[in-house]
């Protein structure tokens, strides 16, 4: 007996009224760590009824969905034709709107007396780009200025680092202020079931015991002196032993409850690159829709002596000739978290009942 046959619901590029499904490959990619979501999508000849394709033109505005729920909204960026006598084939590649924030630089432009919200509403408006603040990043900047030829989302990020935010878009091309988690996902990630595959990163190679920053802000009548000369804030790794420590000398002006914060961001997001595992798993879904970066998911796997909710830092929809997976990086929430960073847990050996074995150094 046959066993039925897989339904996959349609990946769809929409532009303007026409809808285009029926691919070859699909890779999406979503992540806490870019400023813009991107798109690859190979075209097949089921786009075709006569023997020719359908025109795609580079910069229409565009949305890419799985079945009915919407994943990228943003702008075609290139469309790369390869044809012989008897096929062809399409590849149309795309970004979130925040696209023209990362490849767009401007004039020198102060901000000052600006909160994070405000700075991103007047550099993302001229490219019609809604920004929604999900953090209450309500705090002012004494001085911040785009410089001239800076690229735009550089700057953006660079006060997001500041205020201990982050900068990502939605599915609907909005660019939000978050810190991390976004919701809570009760379908688990789990070794010998839904996951077929993963591989770590474990590495401290980029990580310090101590990070120290410092910065500068300009004088005024009632913030003048060593306070605005010589700002300064750090933050403490607990898990990283040795007195490893660096110094970021901050190129925004910053008072030293600014610097404290980056310090808290850089220790948390080094921390976030040097830990983290990669899960491939055979659904782009779970229980709430399509898998997404900020999902909290519950992780067992007993190699790693992982059973703990998890954070979704990135995730890539793929699909090819083998099928349709996802890939999934996680790493500690705590990693992503504004909140100062615990200290660990006393490490034991494998079998004296710890979640991390030893030599992992989760």
């Amino acid at each position: 007996m046959n066993s039925p046959a897989i339904v996959r619901e349609p990946v769809t590029l929409q532009i303007g009224s026409q809808q285009h499904q029926g691919w070859q490959e699909v890779r999406i990619r979503l992540s806490l760590e870019q400023i813009a979501d991107s798109f690859e999508l190979v075209l097949t000849e089921r786009w075709s009824e006569a023997g020719q394709v359908r025109p795609v033109t580079p910069g229409e505005p565009c949305t890419v969905s799985v079945g009915g729920e919407l994943v990228v909204t943003g702008y075609l960026d290139e469309v790369l034709p390869d044809y012989d006598a008897t096929s062809h084939t399409i590849v149309a590649n795309g970004r979130s709107k925040a696209a023209d924030l990362i490849d767009c630089s401007g004039k020198d432009q102060r901000f000052d007396g600006r909160t994070l919200l405000q700075i991103a509403e007047a550099l993302a408006e001229p490219y019609g780009i809604e920004v929604i603040d999900t953090v209450d990043a309500a705090k002012p900047f004494r001085a911040f200025a785009l410089e001239d030829g800076q690229p735009i989302a550089e700057a953006l990020e660079r006060a997001a680092q500041i205020r201990g935010a982050r900068i990502v878009s939605d599915a609907e091309g909005r660019l939000l202020i978050v810190h991390a988690v976004q919701r809570e996902v009760a379908t688990p990630l789990e070794l010998g079931g839904n996951i077929r595959q993963g591989s770590g990163v474990f590495s401290d190679r980029d990580r310090f015991h101590e990070y120290v920053v410092e910065g500068q802000t300009t004088g005024t009548d009632d913030w003048f002196g060593d306070q605005a000369a010589s700002p300064r804030g750090s933050a403490m790794d607990p898990r990283v032993r040795r007195p490893r420590t660096t110094l970021i000398v901050c190129d925004t002006p910053a008072d030293g409850a600014d610097c404290e914060a980056r310090a808290e961001l850089e220790a948390r997001m080094r921390w976030a690159k040097g830990r983290g595992v990669t899960y491939t798993v055979g659904t782009w879904r779970h229980e709430l829709g399509v898998w997404r970066p900020g999902d909290l998911v519950q992780v067992r796997d007993a190699y790693l002596g992982l059973d703990e909710p998890l954070l979704i830092s990135d995730v890539q929809l793929v699909e090819n000739d083998q099928g349709r997976t996802a890939e999934l990086r996680v790493a500690p929430p705590d990693a992503f978290a504004p909140v100062p960073i615990p200290e660990p847990e006393p490490e034991t050996s494998s079998t004296g009942g710890s979640k991390t074995p030893a030599g992992w150094g989760w």
